[in-house]
């Protein structure tokens, strides 16, 4: 009898406990997905729209916050910073155009369109674009766009040549 309930036994811990099980890759947490709802206007009354997911990434010593267009992954917004994760309180950063700079409290900001082979439509942030401030609400993270200025690039397709003003939202999470 005691060989039968440590056979068992031991066939019981060989089966119940496996080294390789796949379960222990799964985060705790999951961040919901944001949104990002954002409008550029020209100088010239042409807007430049991005609506569609919305989120926060660290990789390659790169803290990015990125959104693409729903239905065109070929649209996208992007905060580039020094940070390996989101500020635990609501922080205001400087919008700068030099991506080499190593300053924690500087971001570069991109709206871009690849339209095509080498076709693109971007507006990028510059020094004297403004300033972004990230509201942390526990988990939540938002940002508010308004008055952000972009500078088009000099190969932009008509209608888009002329610099824009941001404005909309993102909202995301940790």
């Amino acid at each position: 009898m005691k060989r039968l309930i440590l056979a068992v036994a031991i066939i019981g811990l060989f089966t119940g406990c496996s080294k390789d099980d796949n379960n222990n890759n799964v985060p705790a947490y999951v961040a919901p997905q944001g949104i990002a709802d954002i409008t550029l206007t020209t100088t010239g009354g042409e807007e430049f729209k991005l609506n569609g997911p919305c989120g926060w990434a660290y990789a390659a010593g790169v803290g990015y916050i990125g959104a693409n267009q729903t239905g065109d992954n070929l649209k996208t917004f992007s905060v580039d910073t020094n940070l390996t994760a989101l500020p635990a309180t609501t922080t205001t950063y400087t919008i700068t155009d030099d991506v080499l700079d190593e300053d924690p409290t500087k971001i570069t900001m991109h709206l871009v369109k690849f339209n095509g082979g080498s076709s693109f439509t971007s507006f990028d942030g510059y020094v004297g674009s403004g300033t972004l401030t990230l509201v942390v609400e526990g988990n939540k993270v938002t940002a508010d766009l308004s008055g952000i200025d972009l500078e088009a690039d000099a190969a932009n397709p008509v209608p888009y040549t002329q610099d824009g003003t941001l404005s909309g939202t993102l909202k995301f999470y940790k």
